[in-house]
Parts: C-alpha cells; sequence; structure tokens
C-alpha cells in the first residue's frame, strides 16, 4: 500500500505537505493541494478510516449495538441514527449481538478500547446487569433502546403495551376462536409487555384460544411451521415484522390453501403493503430520537431519564370517509399542473378506486395551459377537485371553489394536521377557507457539496476571490461563486457552468426576478398599493440576474424540472428550484447523488410554490370531491406522495425518516417557510389582485432585459408604466 512518503515524492512535495492535505489541516497552496491528491489518486491511497477515528477520541465516536440487520426496524433504526449523527461529526461504530449475551459482552470490551464516548444498545443482557458500568462506562454513555432495564437508565422505546392491547383488540374484532402469539424471547421487556397486554385483552372474551410461541432470528422459520403444525389458527399475531415474514413465506409455500390473517408489529412503510395488517412503529424517528438524546447525554452528563415515543399504530390506506350520497359518482375528474405530485396522485388514486369503486381521472396540464382553462371555467365545467397554484388563490377562489365549510363545517380543524403556518397562505382567502394544501413549496440553494468541500477548490477560491468557498448568503457571493466554477472564466473549474437560469414562461421568468428582488427588499407594493419597479432595489436585482448569465448554459430551463435535471446530469455547480421539484435531481440518471447540499437561498427570503386543492363550485359531487381531497392530503398518503416526488404538507410526513433520509433537504425545506417574508401583491383593502397578468408583465420585462433588447431601466419602466396603466383601469371600474 502506498505511504505518505511515497505520495510526497511522486508529487515533489514534502510529507507535512502531504498530510496537511490529506487531513484538511494548514495553508496550503491550491498548486500543491493540486499535485498531492493527483499523486494519492495515481498510486490508488485511501486514508485509513480506523485511524481517523482513533485520532478524533472519544469526543466524536458512538458506537451501536444492534441484534441484527435482516430485520427491517433495526436497518430503519441505524440509518436515521448515523445520518443525525454523522451530520453533526461523529463517527459510528456498529456491531451485531445475534442477541447473544457473549457476543454482546465480547462487543463491549471492543467499544470500550475503541474510546467511544457513547453506546445506542438492543441490549440482550439481563434486565438487572451492570455489565456496561463494570467495564467503565458512565450511566449517561450508555442509551439502552427498546429493551429496558429494571434501574435508573437512560432509555428510549416505544408503548409496547399498547402494541399488544391493539393486535389483541383487533383480534376479537374479528372474531377470532384461536390465535397463535409469535414473540422474541419474553425476557426482553418489550416482548414482556407485549405478552402481558395481549393476554389481558383477550381474557374478555373466553372462547378465544391463545397459543403462545417464542423464536429467534434463527429459528424463526421452524417456528413458522410450529404454528401451522396442528389445527390452522384464525390468526396469527406476531410482534416482529421479521418473524411475520417467516411465518408468511412458510404459510405461502405450504399452507397456502389454509385461511388465517397475520396481524403484526412492523416498522412504518410508507408505500401501501397489503401482505399483513400491520401495527406500525416509527423506528426511523427513534434512531432519530437515540442519538439527539445520546448526543445530548453525554454532552451534559444529565440525569437518566426513560423516554416513550407515540406508536403510530394501525394505519389505515382504504380509510375513506363515505358520506350520504357518495355513491353517487362513477368518476372524479381532477384538474392539475405538470409536477411530480401529479404522477404521485395518478398512481395513489388507484387505491381510491379499489376502496370506493370510484374512478379518479387526473388531468395534467402545463402552467400556461391551465390558467387558460381556469380563465375560461364556467358551469359546463367537467372538473370537480382544482389544483390552483398559492399566487393564483386570491384571484380564482372566489370564483371556481367551494367554501368547504359549506360541504363540512368542521373543514377548519382538518389545518391542525398541516405544518404551522400553511393554513393562511394555501387555504384562505380572506376568513374563507376554500382549500387544502397538497404540495406546498419553497425555494432552495442546492449545489455541489463535493465541489464546495474540496480542500484544492476552496484553497483557489480563495486565492482568487480572498474569501471562503461556502454556500453564499447574497446573490453577490452567488454571482461570483457561479463565476468561478464555470470553466470559461476559470479553465480548472470541474464543470462546465456555475448555475442555471429557469425563463421558460413570462410567469416563470418573473419568478427568477423576484428571488433575487426579494434578497433586498420585502415588498413589491407600499401601502397605498403602488407597484416599486422604479426603486434602486428593482434595477439591482435585475441586474444581478444579467450578470449571472455569462455562468449559465446559453440555453435556460424552461421550467424548474429542467433545471433539477441540468443539475443532476453533473454539469452545474448550483441552482435554486422549488422543493416540489427537486425529487429530480436525484432521479435514474443523475450523476450527483450523495454529491448534493443544500441551503437557504442568497437573502434568506425564499419564494414560497405550490398549491392546494379545491372543490369546484361547478362539480356535481362537491362531497365526495371534498372526501378524496381530505383522504389524498392526509396520512399515510401524504407520505406516500412525498416518496413519490412532491413534498409534504402534513407535520407527520416529516417524522417519516425513510422520506427524510430520501430527500434530506425537506427538513429544512419545512424551516423555510417560516423564513418567506416578503409582501408580492397590494394590502388586502386595494381590491383583488390579479397576479397572473402582472406576472405576465414583469416577465416579459425581465426576459427582454435578460435578451439585451432593451436595458434593465427601460425594462422595469415599461413594466412599471403598464402596471399603472391597469391599476388606473380597475379603480376607474370600481
Amino acid at each position: 500500500m502506498a505511504t505518505i512518503k511515497d505520495i510526497a515524492h511522486l508529487a515533489g512535495v514534502s510529507q507535512g505537505t502531504v498530510s496537511n492535505v490529506l487531513n484538511g489541516k494548514g495553508i496550503v497552496s491550491s498548486e500543491k493541494i493540486r499535485l498531492v491528491e493527483e499523486a494519492a489518486a495515481q498510486l490508488g491511497y485511501t486514508i485509513n478510516e480506523r485511524a481517523k477515528i482513533l485520532r478524533k477520541g472519544k469526543s466524536k465516536l458512538f458506537a451501536v449495538i444492534l441484534p441484527n440487520l435482516r430485520f427491517r426496524q433495526y436497518v430503519d433504526f441505524y440509518v436515521s441514527f448515523s445520518n443525525f449523527a454523522e451530520n453533526h461529526g461523529y463517527s459510528i461504530l456498529l456491531f451485531i449481538s445475534n442477541n447473544n449475551p457473549e457476543t454482546e459482552l465480547t462487543i463491549l470490551s471492543r467499544i470500550r478500547s475503541a474510546m467511544a464516548t457513547g453506546v445506542a444498545t438492543f441490549s440482550c443482557l439481563p434486565a438487572d446487569s451492570s455489565a456496561y458500568t463494570d467495564i467503565g462506562f458512565a450511566e449517561h454513555e450508555v442509551l439502552y433502546v427498546e429493551r429496558d432495564r429494571s434501574y435508573a437508565c437512560n432509555y428510549i422505546g416505544f408503548d409496547y403495551r399498547a402494541c399488544g392491547e391493539a393486535l389483541a383488540r383487533l383480534a376479537l374484532k374479528r372474531h377470532m376462536k384461536s390465535v397463535a402469539v409469535l414473540t422474541d424471547d419474553p425476557s426482553f421487556s418489550h416482548e414482556a409487555q407485549f405478552i402481558e397486554a395481549f393476554d389481558k385483552t383477550i381474557a374478555t372474551n373466553n372462547r378465544c384460544v391463545v397459543t403462545h410461541l417464542h423464536t429467534d432470528l434463527f429459528r424463526r422459520h421452524s417456528s413458522a411451521f410450529q404454528v401451522f403444525s396442528s389445527t390452522i389458527p384464525d390468526g396469527i399475531c406476531i410482534s416482529t415484522y421479521g418473524f411475520a415474514q417467516a411465518v408468511r413465506e412458510v404459510w405461502l409455500n405450504f399452507y397456502q390453501g389454509s385461511e388465517t390473517s397475520i396481524c403484526t408489529v412492523s416498522p412504518i412503510f410508507t408505500m401501501p403493503e397489503s401482505n399483513y395488517t400491520k401495527y406500525e412503529l416509527n423506528y426511523s424517528l427513534l434512531g432519530r430520537i437515540a442519538a439527539e438524546t445520546l448526543a445530548d447525554t453525554t454532552r451534559t452528563k444529565a440525569s437518566p431519564r426513560k423516554q416513550q415515543l407515540e406508536n403510530s399504530g394501525f394505519r389505515n390506506w382504504d380509510d375513506v370517509h363515505v358520506a350520504s350520497g357518495h355513491q353517487g359518482a362513477k368518476k372524479l375528474h381532477v384538474l392539475t399542473i405538470d409536477s411530480p405530485a401529479a404522477v404521485a396522485m395518478q398512481s395513489l388514486s388507484r387505491i381510491y378506486t379499489q376502496t370506493t369503486g370510484t374512478e379518479v381521472n387526473i388531468s395534467v396540464f402545463s402552467y400556461e395551459e391551465i390558467h387558460e382553462v381556469l380563465t375560461s371555467m364556467d358551469a359546463s365545467s367537467m372538473y370537480d377537485i382544482i389544483r390552483l397554484d398559492v399566487t393564483w388563490l386570491s384571484w380564482f377562489a372566489e370564483k371556481l371553489l367551494v367554501p368547504l365549510e359549506q360541504i363540512y363545517p368542521d373543514a377548519h380543524k382538518l389545518l391542525d394536521r398541516f405544518v404551522e403556518g400553511l393554513g393562511t397562505r394555501y387555504s384562505h382567502v380572506g376568513e374563507t377557507l376554500y382549500a387544502i394544501p397538497v404540495s406546498p413549496s419553497n425555494q432552495l440553494l442546492f449545489y455541489r457539496k463535493d465541489l464546495f468541500d474540496s480542500t484544492a477548490l476552496k484553497r483557489l477560491y480563495h486565492e482568487t476571490y480572498k474569501s471562503s468557498l461556502r454556500p453564499p448568503k447574497t446573490f453577490a457571493e452567488f454571482n461570483q461563486i457561479a463565476e468561478f466554477f464555470t470553466r470559461t472564466t476559470n479553465m480548472q473549474s470541474p464543470v462546465e457552468y456555475g448555475t442555471t437560469t429557469t425563463l421558460g414562461s413570462t410567469g416563470v421568468a418573473a419568478t427568477e426576478y423576484l428571488t433575487r428582488y426579494f434578497a433586498r427588499t420585502e415588498s413589491l407594493f407600499t401601502s397605498e398599493g403602488k407597484l416599486l419597479l422604479d426603486s434602486e432595489e428593482a434595477l439591482l436585482a435585475l441586474e444581478d440576474l444579467i450578470a449571472v448569465k455569462p455562468s449559465a448554459p446559453e440555453r435556460y430551463c424552461t421550467w424548474w424540472t429542467n433545471a433539477a435535471q441540468s443539475f443532476a446530469q453533473g454539469n452545474v455547480a448550483m441552482t435554486i428550484l422549488y422543493s416540489n421539484f427537486a425529487s429530480e435531481i436525484i432521479g435514474r440518471d443523475s450523476k450527483v447523488i450523495n454529491k448534493i447540499g443544500f441551503a437557504v437561498v442568497p437573502g434568506a427570503n425564499p419564494i414560497i410554490g405550490g398549491g392546494s386543492l379545491g372543490v369546484s363550485r361547478y362539480s356535481k359531487h362537491p362531497q365526495q370531491a371534498f372526501d378524496y381531497i381530505n383522504w389524498l392530503c392526509n396520512e399515510p398518503l401524504s407520505s406516500a406522495m412525498t416518496l413519490l416526488g412532491s413534498v409534504p404538507a402534513c407535520k407527520q410526513s416529516y417524522e417519516n425518516y425513510e422520506i427524510v433520509n430520501t430527500y434530506p433537504w425537506l427538513e429544512l425545506a419545512k424551516d423555510s417557510f417560516s423564513l418567506s417574508h416578503y409582501q408580492r401583491t397590494p394590502q388586502p383593502n386595494k381590491g383583488r389582485f390579479d397576479e397572473r397578468r402582472f406576472l405576465s408583465i414583469l416577465g416579459m420585462a425581465v426576459k427582454n432585459a435578460f435578451s439585451g433588447v432593451v436595458s434593465p431601466q427601460e425594462a422595469l419602466q415599461s413594466a412599471q408604466t403598464q402596471y399603472d396603466a391597469i391599476a388606473r383601469e380597475i379603480t376607474a371600474s370600481r
């Protein structure tokens, strides 16, 4: 294996320089960094990660002990635990005990030798064992997961008694006369609690015969055969999803003609899965909070505490409210805009059809087309449900939508399930509730993290601009970084362009401009309703946009889907996207997976986007249309739509770490809603505002200035003049 000495010889630098480069320390010129990196690559040198962990010392190393990695709940736990820990500077050591106490004791010695600062453990040792403290761990350095101790300790888990009670109640509800109960070792606290609660609940019906079986990872298939060895039970209630999989395999392969049902405690499944009746626990959330807890207790040395997370329970995909007259419609027609959310709606609506027998037809139009459809809509319209862009809600809601509380008086209570603040922006016009948020989004900056983290590029940037390479806070910084990553101005750039521009339609072009405008100031209008395009901030914002033109592909993107795809191709350093289009950057052909960074947009005043669903005034089936919206905009559908590329409105979806780990920018997107503090329309007392018409005027001005047809000053003056004329016309007509 190549050594630091070999690299130094090939690169023609000192060994100290090589060490500094490989460990990201010291001040080394960009040229020497390039020589060292090229030499290391040529020699096939790889950094010893074990040595790096040891160099970090006790303060930045966590150990995790899992029973196995074959069962999904442990994978979910570990992925979320490690993601949080690594994002906060910790390294992770993973160990597998296979529920063998001797193995766990050996693991403890290895963890102690590695100088880990903390341990999260699914311990298989007896509940009164003091092995962890005996080997030298303080109580604040150990977090017991799922399997509690008989003494004061840091512990985190779920309500396992509620699990047992829920499965027993389900068995009674289904009138089962015989039930097999399959669990892990009953000496584990969570299994003991499950069994106790199950037996206590099922005992309320003396006619139900219960057979208990205990198994483990290695005996699960033989135990499954025992379940079916004599009389086939009416139902099988199982405490662990991995055991349920084994039971189902045996049933399908050897006893398929026999009738039974399998009910199991399970990790959360974001997509529908009909093989079992699942009582779900959020192990991804458990992993996340466990990592947070361990980081906190090891830092503060807090007194022991025991945490119990809320069970997710039975999440019913087909839980569609059926109102009187519900069966009247054979088909519902939905009008929506082209986006990842539309594709998700088309897929998931099949579940609605299977449950209700009502076909759902999703009509998808472009941004321009859907506005034309909405403008011309009248009583002859076939649409029952309309997806309105958030910027169009104030203009179209009163014309086209039914106030939802006329259909369902308690409709306002549905907003409690959504991220705070969405109701006002995405649902109401004045005091009237017209719509339910389906794909709320806001702008985020996406950048190539591998490039921004490159030691050589960071040094070269500092040499060039005398400043640090980091995600830009202003558009002046954004333009400078874009210039640096454009090959025509920097031959050492690993990508061809610094950024993208999205200027397809006039509405899209206006948004590209307003992103920069609101980075400088908060309002487009005075309190009297006067447009401020003749201000200095307006001119500087347009100049910011035009200045980035040489750092972007000559053919601009027409829509945010195109911008995401351009970034995914790997030849652009940065892009600004709405979060509901960002899933495209990790699509099938993406070249930037695991290389993506994300941050708040420059200026920290992101523009919100996305839209809401409302019931058409012309629908012949308003109750059923409302029921569909309520079903789609709730859990578990909200999470499933997000996994398919949309963005969630439901708070609960942000606790689904299968989603958050797939789209790690979602948490930032959620927090960014509170950052948006702009005023892009006149005050409500100035009358209704046709934002689409205004954006057409502004967007045309932006496109003319960007293409060089007119100067920025001339473009903005023209837009100001056109808008003023329209405003006078509207005022005169009142």
